[in-house]
């Protein structure tokens, strides 16, 4: 769909399948820099071919814009960008915004309104480890740093003391990410009207310094309160700096990795769901080797485990499976396979994203193994998405009941 508004033109983009977009030369080659898309010319000039798109959002070349919509439904994304794991009320006012806005705007309302619920009686205060130079003795008294400054000189004296303070982590990555909403150019005039106020807030705090993901703080009673702001300005914070390492110009583009939001969801609330029972849910196993000699390596998403044994392996696909799709790719099924191997489980679960459809088994007779494709419907609010993920994380389980109890008899 084409559109023309000021001059600039909207082309929009399907997630899914391919799409047809008129481009210069020099446009086609910065939007495969992007690396996000694969771009290739067409018979007709100056049309191209875009296909095999992992990020969504939006993309300015010149006086042209381009849309990626997620598959997903923009609610259903926001909340699974915000969910933190333990929320108690996740119909929280948060998550309500226009549903037509695209992704940036999307974003950026919610996070205004996470920043402001999570600020009301004021910034977060917190402990922090301060070093300074002073001739009043404050603190402790560094004195390996003393000698290395100024050896056999004893004033100034190098101290480090813990300071009360609203300059802590998790204002600083709000900030960041107000910050980085402010420079965006595709966010409408009201939106970043409101960013300007909230951003004064946090105008004492220091800059955010990092290298690349963000990492959050851990939870902790006193911050509970920050957790959907923090969230949702990891991906935004992710969605910009991104783009603009692999070589976009400040500001042109905002493209967020949606199969890693709804991986973190899942993984979230199977692990919050699943930790009352006594089950233990690890993210992203980085250690598994396939073969003897550690050479072929893997990384399931998700590995649950029960008094230290693995019970259960899942992987998450952020891509549409139904009625009319037939059988999940046979890459996934394979990976599902080797996964299963190495953990010595009878099944592996393969969780798809998409509408309501039954899970479908695949026996593999020589294995002995089964493996599960789900398809998790992402519509819905919140309350039900959760229950969705969390009943399945059930049933994920549910033969490790079954084997207990006919141990005991």
């Amino acid at each position: 769909m084409t559109s023309t508004t000021f001059g600039i033109r909207v082309e929009e983009i399907a997630e899914k399948g391919e799409s047809f977009v008129s481009l210069t030369t020099s446009q086609a080659v910065r939007l495969q820099e992007l690396k996000f898309c694969r771009v290739s010319p067409t018979g007709d000039s100056g049309i191209w071919r875009i296909t095999d798109v992992t990020r969504v959002g939006v993309v300015g070349l010149d006086e042209l814009r381009l849309i990626i919509r997620p598959k997903t439904p923009l609610r259903s994304l926001i909340f699974m960008a915000s969910y933190s794991g333990v929320q108690a009320d996740v119909s929280h006012a948060t998550f309500a915004f226009a549903a037509d806005q695209h992704l940036p705007s999307a974003l950026a309302s919610a996070l205004i309104q996470a920043v402001e619920a999570a600020t009301g009686r004021g910034l977060l205060k917190g402990y922090v480890s301060v070093e300074e130079t002073g001739t009043v003795i404050r603190g402790r008294w560094d004195v390996a740093r003393q000698l290395k400054a100024r050896p056999g000189i004893p004033v100034p004296v190098e101290l480090t003391y813990d300071d009360y303070t609203e300059d802590v982590a998790e204002n600083r990555i709000v900030k960041a990410a107000l910050r980085a909403l402010v420079r965006l150019e595709q966010l409408p005039r009201h939106i970043v009207d409101e960013l300007g106020p909230l951003l004064g807030m946090f105008s004492e705090i220091s800059d955010l310094r990092t290298g690349g993901r963000v990492t959050l703080p851990a939870e902790t009673r006193l911050n509970a309160h920050y957790q959907p702001a923090l969230r949702l300005a990891q991906w935004i914070l992710e969605a910009t700096s991104w783009a603009h390492a692999e070589g976009a110009s400040s500001g042109s583009a905002f493209l967020l990795k949606v199969a890693k939001v709804y991986e973190d969801f899942v993984g979230s609330v199977l692990r919050a769901s699943l930790r009352p029972d006594g089950f233990e849910v690890d993210l992203q196993v980085s250690d598994w080797r396939l073969d003897t000699g550690g050479k072929v390596r893997m990384r399931p998403d998700i590995v649950i485990s029960h008094r230290g044994r693995v019970v259960a392996v899942a992987d998450t696909k952020y891509k549409v499976w139904g009625e009319n799709d037939g059988s999940p790719p046979n890459a996934d099924v394979y990976q599902g396979l080797a996964y299963a191997i190495a953990a010595h489980v009878p099944e592996v679960h393969l969780l798809y994203v998409s509408g309501d459809v039954e899970p479908r088994r695949y026996e593999i007779a020589s294995t002995g193994t089964t493996v599960v494709a789900h398809a998790v419907d992402a519509s819905g609010g919140p309350e039900e998405l959760v229950t969705r993920v969390a009943e399945l994380g059930r049933a994920l389980v549910a033969s490790v009941g079954s084997d207990q109890n006919a141990q005991k008899r």
